[in-house]
């Protein structure tokens, strides 16, 4: 899709309307109002996101919407560079807690260029180093904040990224993983014992856990979004206890139960979002390092 933004006008229009106001009627009151609102938060999962900032996303060389950190000649974007060949310019570790972050003015600066180049070698240029295609519609909004404004997806982000991913590592499915090597990858046989345990203990599940996660072994194609948050947060936890031969895999894994069920209490503690930034971050640096 060449221009999304031509889809997106219609919706850009109204939203303007009611930044200014738009003439509306109190009953309690019996009497008119200008009622605003104002366009905060634009999200969705990432390709999705990366057509509403007008940036290259996940294939390019700056994939994050959120920071600077480039890719590297291997699959995926990690902070630990050290095995893998790097321009000198760049450094070989990335600090989780410390990422280089894109910052407003900076983000609409380069949008604004890439749209001004005089020619379209020197746009593509441009957007190659900086990761942004060019101005996005949306920043015809002052209520917007560049990147802030567009977050994360939590439900893409942790059950149907990460926990899938974690998933396939364990049971060797993943082409990167050696199942013969990578002492993380449980023999089929013990899947086997796992798949018949989720069967038999699904029927003892009361409903309002949600619904009956199917076996990861024969019916992997019916899990959802649902499906993962359960396996990940509820069932896991249980049915890999004492199945690894280092332990650092299965603490690993309790580690991301806790923080996800944290994530949905009904309440936060103070300085919740602290401990999970940390706990995340050394999480992230386990994932790599294990």
């Amino acid at each position: 899709m060449k221009d999304i933004d031509s889809y997106h006008y219609p919706l850009a229009e109204e939203l303007v309307k009611l930044a200014h106001g738009v003439k509306t009627y109190d009953a309690s009151r019996k009497e008119f109002f200008l009622l605003r609102a104002h366009l905060i938060l634009l999200f969705g999962d990432m390709p999705a996101v990366a057509k509403l900032m007008n940036i290259k996303g996940h294939n390019g060389v700056k994939p994050c919407q959120m920071c600077n950190v480039t890719d590297a000649r291997v699959s995926g974007v990690p902070l630990d560079r050290r095995a893998f060949p790097q321009p000198d310019a760049l450094p070989d570790l990335y600090d989780p807690l410390n990422l280089p972050l894109r910052a407003h003015d900076a983000f609409l600066d380069a949008a604004n260029r890439v749209a001004g180049a005089a020619t379209s070698a020197e746009a593509e240029r441009i957007a190659k180093d900086t990761g942004i295609k060019g101005v996005s519609i949306w920043s015809n909004f002052g209520s917007v904040v560049w990147p802030t404004s567009f977050p994360l997806d939590f439900m893409h982000l942790i059950f149907e990224n990460v926990t899938p991913l974690l998933l396939d590592l364990w049971m060797g499915e993943n082409r990167h993983c050696d199942p013969e090597e990578d002492d993380f990858v449980l023999p089929k046989h013990l899947w086997s014992a796992i798949g018949k345990q989720i069967d038999e203990g699904g029927n003892t599940i009361p409903g309002v856990f949600g619904r009956q996660v199917p076996n990861p072994v024969l019916k992997r194609f019916e899990y959802t979004a649902e499906a993962y948050l359960l396996w990940v947060s509820q069932v896991a936890p249980v049915v890999l206890s004492n199945r690894f031969e280092d332990k650092a895999y299965y603490t690993h894994l309790a580690v991301l139960a806790a923080s996800v069920n944290a994530c949905l209490s009904f309440s936060y503690p103070a300085g919740f979002a602290n401990n999970l930034r940390n706990t995340l971050a050394a999480w992230v640096v386990d994932f790599e390092r294990l």
